[in-house]
C-alpha cells in the first residue's frame, strides 16, 4: 500500500488547531499500519508547534478502557506521559459540548453519541480540523469543520 503525504497545512492552511479522534492515538501508540506513519506526521506537527493538538476527554475514556481491562496500568501511565510530552490539551465535556452533540445527533442520527461528543468538542473549542478514520464523519464538514479521514491518504 502506498501513502500520500499528510500535511495538515496543505489541507487547511488557516487552521492551527487540530482535534484528534481516538483511532489516531491507537494507530500511533500501537504502531498500526498503514496509518502509523500518517499519525506520526500529525504528532510531529504538534511536537514542532506547527499546530496545536487537542483531544476530547471521551477519547481518553475510549483509549484507556482496554489497558485497564487487561490490567496494563503501565500503558495508561505511558499514555499520560505521551500526552503531556506533546502538550496535547485534553478538553472536558461541558454542557455546551453535550448540547451541541445532541444537536448533531438530531441532524445526523447515524452518528454515535461518543463520536458526536468528540466532534462537538472540536466545534465548540474552535478547532479547524478533526482527524479521524471514520468516513461517516466526513459529512460533518457541513458544520464548518475540516474533517481529515486517514484512509483517504492510503492507496
Amino acid at each position: 500500500m502506498e501513502q500520500k503525504v499528510l500535511d495538515i497545512h496543505s489541507v487547511s492552511p488557516e487552521a492551527i488547531s487540530v482535534l484528534l479522534d481516538t483511532p489516531v492515538l491507537i494507530y500511533y501508540l500501537e504502531e498500526i499500519e498503514p496509518y502509523y506513519l500518517l499519525a506520526e506526521e500529525i504528532f510531529n506537527e504538534i511536537n514542532d508547534d506547527k499546530v496545536k493538538g487537542f483531544l476530547s476527554a471521551i477519547s481518553v475514556t475510549e483509549f484507556v478502557t482496554k489497558p485497564f481491562a487487561d490490567g496494563k496500568v503501565a500503558d495508561v501511565e505511558r499514555f499520560k506521559q505521551f500526552l503531556s510530552a506533546l502538550s496535547i490539551q485534553v478538553l472536558a465535556v461541558t454542557y455546551e459540548i453535550a448540547e451541541r452533540a445532541g444537536k448533531l445527533r438530531s441532524q445526523y442520527p447515524s452518528i454515535r453519541t461518543p463520536d458526536a461528543l468528540i466532534v462537538a468538542t472540536a466545534l465548540e473549542s474552535g478547532c479547524g480540523i478533526f482527524v479521524t478514520n471514520d468516513k461517516d464523519l466526513k459529512k460533518l464538514e457541513a458544520c464548518g469543520l475540516t474533517v481529515i479521514v486517514l484512509e483517504d491518504f492510503v492507496e
